[in-house]
């Protein structure tokens, strides 16, 4: 997700969505009687007998009423009423009309107000990018090639190269890693994808973590070739987006299992009236939300939300697509991390 403007005065979010999850993040945030700019395409009937029907592109400002992802064909549809748009003589003030919002397809919404959580969401999803967050390393014994890399775009960092030669190789090789480190420390990445054949990439990965410069967190995956024909094995085999889902999954689980050890230790609540007593007594540090929850009872979630937001609580979502999402959800769909043990307050 690249977040182009946030401007809470106006509140208005402008957004350009860069993957198929950047779609199902919209879709949370996306509520009914925002308003929508975007474009789309409008069978025009002939104004004379016989002529055909034509589809004519046109803008237009819509009144959201309905939000649905629609993932096997990789687009957002939103339908509404059309309040305005472009060319004039093509639109019809007060129609339905359906806008499909695609990938690469920038995005204007205009909402009553702005949460913060939907902000933070946002921002996790732009976060969550390999073009933002990760710093991917494609090599093989020869050459290293460091990049950033997603569905749509290369932004190359370095490519560093050495010489295979006899009884020097051990040497010229740790100088090959040494290099490598250098350009990491450079560019501080908050995560590293080392993919290439053979075991060069865990030997790299074993001389990073001997180091003990960098601190973030290193995953490795073996692909089948390297250089331009590598990159471009990364993008379609979905290999890069699969780990970004790993990681946020694991983020997730880890939260959950934090509640529960806080749980058992009485240092985590459940039940929303318990929780909002708990909000207004400013003794909660971090909410946890089942998303299923939250879309099936969305006006009392907000509620909660803006409570959270107002005691300076921290909002953490649970993706649907979490498998232990269901464990937020049994327990009646918002749990909280507490400040203090109860009995201490």
């Amino acid at each position: 997700m690249k977040i182009i403007k946030i401007d809470k005065k106006l509140n208005e979010i402008i957004v350009l969505p860069e993957t198929i999850d950047d779609l199902w993040h919209l879709e949370k945030i996306i509520q009914k009687d925002d308003i929508i700019l975007g474009k789309t395409d409008r069978k025009i009937k002939p104004s004379k007998e016989g002529e055909k029907v034509i589809r004519q592109v046109i803008f237009v400002k819509l009144l959201v009423e309905n939000i649905h992802f629609q993932e096997f064909s990789e687009n957002l549809k939103i339908s509404g009423i059309i309040l305005d748009g472009k060319p004039k003589e093509f639109i019809e003030l007060k129609a339905h009309q359906s806008i499909d919002i695609k990938i690469s397809e920038k995005l204007k919404i205009i909402k009553k107000e702005i949460q913060k959580w939907q902000i933070e969401r946002l921002k996790k999803a732009e976060e969550e990018s390999a073009t933002s967050e990760m710093l991917t390393i494609i090599l093989d014994d020869e050459s290293a090639e460091l990049a950033f890399i997603n569905q749509y775009s290369i932004n190359k960092k370095a490519l560093i190269r050495t010489k295979k030669q006899g009884k020097m190789f051990e040497e010229q090789k740790s100088n090959f890693f040494e290099e490598i480190l250098k350009k990491i420390l450079m560019i501080n990445p908050k995560k590293i994808f080392i993919v290439g054949p053979g075991f060069t990439k865990d030997n790299l990965k074993k001389f990073i973590l001997e180091k003990r410069k960098y601190t973030g967190k290193i995953i490795t995956e073996t692909i089948n070739s390297i250089g331009e024909t590598g990159l471009r094995e990364l993008i379609t085999s979905g290999k890069l987006s699969n780990i970004e889902k790993e990681l946020q999954l694991t983020k997730e689980s880890k939260l959950i299992e934090e509640f529960l050890e806080k749980l058992s230790k009485n240092k985590a609540e459940y039940g929303i009236e318990k929780i909002k007593d708990e909000l207004n007594n400013g003794i909660i540090e971090k909410i946890i939300i089942s998303e299923t929850y939250l879309l099936q009872n969305r006006d009392e979630t907000e509620k909660i939300m803006d409570l959270a937001e107002k005691f300076g609580g921290e909002i953490n979502i649970i993706s649907s697509k979490n498998p232990q999402e269901t464990t937020i959800y049994n327990m009646g769909g918002i749990v909280a991390i507490l400040r203090y043990r109860k009995q201490e307050i």
